[in-house]
């Protein structure tokens, strides 16, 4: 199964974790796209697009905030996966959003979002084969 990862593309801390992902050695299953690419633009509801959270698009469902980063540290069984289970999801959810509303502030932002065209994992105007 695929898994595509829509993160917001002029936040560097988003950039910074999508460049680590797509290092990852199984990384062959995991795609990326910006929340401002056609794409994304295309895939998403327009209400996704306002929010402030990452979402991960698996076997056609749509996750966002702890449960979307959780499910990729399954996928690249990663041991942080583990620390789920040590608080409920209302906690992480919660340190999700404090992170979410001051990463401009606390990690930077970009003039705008910069698309990487020559790696076929960043899916920015053609749709999945």
């Amino acid at each position: 199964m695929r898994l595509i990862i829509f993160y917001d593309g002029v936040c560097l801390l988003c950039s910074k974790l999508i460049n680590f992902l797509s290092r990852y050695p199984e990384n062959s299953l995991i795609y990326f796209s910006p929340l401002q690419s056609p794409y994304a633009q295309k895939e998403l509801d327009q209400k996704y697009h306002l929010q402030n959270t990452v979402f991960v698009k698996y076997d056609n469902k749509l996750y966002n905030k702890s449960e979307a980063v959780f499910l990729i540290l399954k996928i690249i069984k990663h041991p942080l996966r583990f620390s789920k289970y040590l608080l409920p999801n209302v906690i992480w959810n919660w340190g999700y959003d404090l992170i979410a509303r001051k990463r401009y502030l606390w990690f930077g932002k970009k003039e705008q979002c910069i698309f990487p065209k020559d790696n076929p994992q960043f899916l920015i105007d053609e749709q999945l084969k």
